[in-house]
């Protein structure tokens, strides 16, 4: 029975080539989105699910609050762990991991050339970490891996990296200058994990020097969070009972501090499932953007809505073709039930044939395609060893498979028999209703993503381009590796500005675009000195001439390597304003937290945007760094940069032998702040692209429906004397107006959405209302060209053929 049933399909199938590959080419599109939606959402939705005992994993974060300060954050004082541990029972055990960024790694071999490179994957945790993360070994015992001074626990590629096919365990790296012994191997971390590493080092201090006071803790220390803490609690532990418990510990340790500073501190205890999309504490590893994964969710159901209307329109289209055979099959006893199933079934057929084609357009996407990494994840389409991945398909295919044919599965059994058998039956005007409004929906939604990306690419154009307050074009950054090099920056600066396409040198301790934090600080206001946090940058005296900062009030630095480099301030503008200081704050007096002496304002910048412009320009104070190093700034004329960059390249490398040549654009780096916006438009634009061509495949398919069912009311027409163009008009005139509709429709939606995203944004680009009508023209234009294709041959083809045709 089955074989006789996937024989007609096949015949119907053959039967009308044309419009069953436009089927199967629309459905393996939606299909194929909705494996790449299935395999993302596993993805994201799965973050640090992987470990055992997850459920009873917790992050401890805290909510810091000062007078001037304001400061929820992810990290917490590494002192804090042991104390929990010690006073709280329901803590069953803890571990700290503190992160360093952007660490050389040598392994030095003997009569053969080192391996060497900058990690930026290190973490240095406590010989508890393993009790806490299970981990699948490869080599060495988890249990005393960590156990001991200067142990590495390296990951499976990392081993490969640095030792190739030797045996790595007890050999040695040298990891930040010191000597590491490599104790254990493990498998690599899953790339849906938040604390990620290829280098796990034991021996995390258990306090800090200068926080013990006489064998005793300072309270201040547990104001200053410097490490990520975690805890094991009992099952179905509930979070918000921690702050009940915590309150014995905040009075003992905090309290002290806390008063002198008119602090509070709330402890937030985040389950680790739920750090990745929920977490909105700062100094937390890279989240991930859950209205992002709402957005290519909803248009990932609407590219599946789509292929599911085309069918659904190009079935209850072609029902005409197929009454006849509909009516025999009612005459010889069919009932409505089994015609039903019957419809049903082709559509899941050729949804299950798109099924095949889906998959290899998946395998293409995630293989041959930079895909992954533009969405920075590691998708993998390993349908045999992921069953949730292998059923999911299947049951996207059957879903689109039953949607698309539930409309003509009941539509079509429901044909008059003995109109059909006369060849009298026409489509009900319910149908061509329906397909009116299918067609409607298909380009309100192709027109709302199309309209969606071209303001996403205005704001991100705008915040590329807009001016900064400094600039930044052409400025290469070298970090400062050695302190031989450190020693001779002044000499170093002055070389390479021997060199004409170099204009310009200056050194700073931070980098625009790369996270500028800052101090509490002391700052005269109207009441006399008071508590304030600012942010700080620490700067070389030529700084604000080579980045183009202007100095509206007071002076810069002085040179020279002993001037103005203790309680010397500059602020910027919003500084000021902040403090109530007016146009003018020169002579104001600012002081170190723990300083003893007043410092002075001799100096204010205009604002400029040191971060990214998704938040606005904050207070700023700017100090003379009293020793130049951190990053060299070269500022290099436009043209010959190629041949710029070689002379940089050799004469750093004399310059620092040791390290290797290590660089960065400034404006490059800046721009790397608005990544994920940038991944949303690249893949909203990828999938509007989609859109337009599943909404398009559709027309073309009606379009030829349609084109020769009316091909004798052509042929009486030219007869008369219409021409061509007005049979063209003829026949896309319909399809016009429901276009026309469809970008009216589309401005309200469009319009809510893009504001709602551009609220990420402090400095936002006017909306060009001039887009609406822009995609509407196009979208015309596209469908006018698709409903041609067919329509032009049907207009020229000869009077006297087209009047026979039946």
């Amino acid at each position: 029975m089955l074989s006789t049933h996937i024989k007609f399909f096949v015949r119907v199938f053959l039967k009308d080539k044309f419009f069953s590959l436009l089927n199967v080419l629309g459905l393996a599109l939606g299909i194929g989105v909705g494996i790449l939606l299935l395999l993302i959402l596993q993805h994201d939705l799965t973050f640090d699910k992987h470990y055992a005992d997850q459920e009873n994993i917790f992050r401890l974060g805290g909510h810091f609050k000062a007078t001037g300060a304001d400061f929820p954050v992810a990290r917490s004082a590494r002192e804090l762990g042991a104390i929990l541990k010690s006073e709280l029972p329901e803590v069953q055990e803890y571990t700290r991991a503190n992160n360093w960024d952007h660490t050389l790694v040598k392994r030095e071999k003997k009569n053969t050339a080192e391996v060497a490179y900058y990690e930026e994957d290190v973490v240095r945790t406590d010989s508890t970490y393993f009790h806490v993360f299970k981990h699948e070994f490869i080599a060495g015992d988890e249990k005393t891996c960590l156990n001991l001074l200067n142990s590495a626990v390296i990951t499976e590629s990392t081993a490969k990296r640095y030792f190739g096919n030797e045996d790595p365990l007890n050999q040695e790296l040298s990891i930040d200058g010191q000597q590491w012994k490599v104790t254990a191997v493990i498998k690599d971390l899953p790339k849906n994990t938040h604390l990620k590493f290829d280098f796990l080092l034991s021996g995390l201090s258990k306090s800090r020097e200068w926080v013990v006071d006489k064998g005793q803790i300072k309270s201040e220390a547990f104001w200053n969070p410097d490490v990520y803490l975690y805890l094991v609690m009992p099952n179905n532990y509930d979070p918000r009972s921690f702050v009940a418990k915590f309150v014995p510990i905040y009075n003992k340790y905090f309290k002290s501090f806390g008063d002198q500073v008119g602090g509070s501190y709330l402890p937030i205890l985040q389950p680790l499932g739920d750090i990745h999309f929920h977490s909105t504490l700062q100094a937390d590893e890279p989240l991930g953007n859950l209205s992002y994964l709402y957005a290519f969710t909803v248009i990932g159901i609407f590219i599946i809505l789509l292929a599911c209307i085309n069918y659904m329109n190009l079935s209850t289209a072609k029902s005409m073709k197929r009454a006849a055979e509909i009516a025999i099959k009612k005459t010889l006893g069919s009932g409505k039930g089994s015609l039903v199933l019957s419809f049903l079934g082709e559509s899941i057929f050729l949804s299950l044939i798109s099924l095949l084609f889906a998959i290899a357009l998946v395998l293409f996407v995630l293989k041959a395609t930079s895909f992954n990494s533009l969405i920075s994840k590691d998708l993998s389409p390993d349908f045999f060893h992921n069953p949730l991945l292998l059923i999911g398909s299947f049951a996207v295919a059957l879903a689109i498979g039953v949607l698309s044919g539930l409309y003509p599965a009941f539509y079509l059994p429901s044909v008059h028999t003995l109109s059909a058998l006369k060849g009298e039956f026409k489509n009900h005007a319910s149908s061509h209703v329906l397909r009116k409004l299918l067609i409607t929906t298909q380009f309100t939604i192709s027109i709302f993503v199309v309209v969606c990306t071209f303001f996403m690419r205005d704001q991100i154009n705008f915040v590329r381009n807009i001016d900064l307050g400094f600039s930044k074009e052409n400025v290469l950054i070298l970090p400062v590796q050695d302190t031989l090099v450190q020693n001779q920056l002044s000499a170093i600066k002055s070389e390479f500005l021997r060199n004409p396409k170099i204009t310009a040198s200056t050194t700073a301790y931070n980098v625009p675009g790369m996270g500028v934090g800052g101090p509490v600080m002391w700052a005269e206001g109207e009441a006399g000195m008071q508590q304030q946090a600012f942010k700080m940058m620490a700067v070389a005296d030529d700084f604000f001439k080579t980045m183009n900062i202007d100095v509206l009030k007071g002076r810069g630095f002085q040179p020279g390597p002993n001037t103005d480099v203790d309680n010397i301030f500059m602020c910027n503008q919003a500084a000021a304003k902040l403090m109530g200081w007016g146009d003018d704050p020169v002579g104001k007096k600012v002081k170190w937290f723990h300083g003893k002496e007043d410092g002075r304002v001799i100096g204010m910048v205009k604002d400029f945007n040191y971060n990214s412009l998704h938040n606005a320009i904050e207070p700023l104070l700017l100090v003379k760094s009293r020793k130049e190093g951190g990053y060299l700034y070269l500022k290099m004329a436009g043209d010959h940069l190629p041949e710029t960059m070689d002379y940089v390249r050799k004469k750093w490398s004399g310059f620092d032998p040791n390290h290797p040549f290590e660089y960065f654009f400034l404006d490059q780096r800046f721009n790397e702040q608005y990544e994920s916006d940038e991944t949303q438009y690249k893949l909203l634009s990828g999938l509007s692209s989609i859109c337009i061509f599943v909404s398009l495949l559709g027309l073309l398919g009606l379009s030829a429906f349609t084109a020769a069912q009316r091909t004798k009311e052509i042929g009486i027409r030219k007869v008369h004397g219409a021409s061509v163009p007005h049979i063209i008009y003829l026949l896309f005139r319909e399809i016009m107006f429901l276009v026309m509709i469809a970008a009216v429709l589309v401005i309200p939606a469009a319009w809510y959405v893009i504001q709602q995203w551009l609220g990420n944004f402090a400095y936002k680009n006017e909306l060009n209302y001039f887009t609406f009508a822009l995609v509407g023209i196009l979208a015309l234009l596209f469908a006018f060209l698709t409903v041609a294709f067919h329509s032009l041959k049907t207009a020229r083809t000869n009077p006297v053929v087209s009047l026979k045709y039946e």
